[in-house]
């Protein structure tokens, strides 16, 4: 209806794709739970869905509306009809039912992964753009104060329960954040020595190496966070050390040292 009465937003351009993907994740996610099909399917769609979205919301926020191109209109197509017969798998379970559910998954797994790629190809200038890297070093919380590495810890800490279940996954996001980093920290334009408070995807690695094959409860997550920011804060040898490095390397590896005396102490308290 907006688009009929000429009353489209560069707002509702993002958030009508990305009602599409809540919804549509959701549902995947469910017959992953399931039994229809493996969440190794789900990972892909996952990583291109969110990284088009995040990418979407910032280049708005810079005053660039990228509505949906016919690929991803396609991809949306192609995930409704996968998301109907796993539908119909569970609902009459047999081969041939399994077949065309496994079938339409792949099919819309590569129409995603296909749709990603013109997306960055066809907006490959604005991945330049130096909002874009600051967006990625705040993840969306290194403005909040009077704690930014607090809040940037606490980002890391949601993201730990939800890939927790599979060390491939854990690993795979965890090397994601870290090549995110190394990628668009240097882009800011930093002098040798600084490290901005608004950088906070250091927080985000070093709690991801916190709690690497650690059990995750309610009990271990609090602990870990405290344990975490007691060593980011305080800069306990070679912690120190490593804050002195210059450039990404001393933004980084603190934390991630950090990181580690934090998982070193989990694995003893919750071997």
């Amino acid at each position: 209806m907006a688009r009929r009465h000429k009353l489209e937003t560069p707002f509702g351009r993002v958030l009508d794709p990305t009602a599409d993907k809540v919804f549509i994740l959701a549902t995947m996610v469910s017959f992953a739970l399931k039994g229809a099909y493996s969440y190794w399917f789900l990972v892909p769609i996952f990583i291109r869905e969110i990284v088009v979205t995040f990418c979407r919301v910032v280049w708005l926020r810079a005053g660039h509306a990228i509505g949906a191109e016919r690929a991803g209109k396609l991809k949306l197509g192609l995930q409704v009809t996968s998301i109907s017969f796993s539908f119909i798998y569970l609902f009459l379970p047999n081969p041939t039912t399994y077949s065309l559910n496994l079938f339409f998954i792949s099919a819309a797994l590569l129409l995603t992964v296909y749709s990603g790629f013109f997306f960055f190809l066809h907006n490959r200038r604005l991945l330049q753009d130096k909002e874009l890297a600051k967006a990625v070093a705040n993840v969306g919380v290194g403005n909040l104060r009077p704690f930014p590495g607090t809040y940037g810890s606490l980002v890391g800490l949601a993201i730990v329960p939800l890939v927790a279940y599979d060390l491939r996954v854990y690993f795979l996001v965890l090397s994601g954040i870290l090549i995110l980093a190394y990628t668009m920290i240097p882009r800011l334009g930093l002098g040798p020595k600084e490290d901005p408070l608004e950088i906070v995807i250091d927080e985000v690695a070093g709690i991801l190496v916190s709690f690497w094959g650690v059990p995750v409860n309610a009990v271990s997550l609090v602990a870990g966070f405290l344990i975490f920011r007691f060593f980011d804060v305080f800069k306990i040898f070679p912690v120190n050390w490593f804050e002195k490095k210059p450039g990404v390397h001393g933004i980084m590896l603190d934390d991630i040292a950090a990181g580690v005396y934090t998982w070193v102490i989990l694995k003893i308290l919750f071997h």
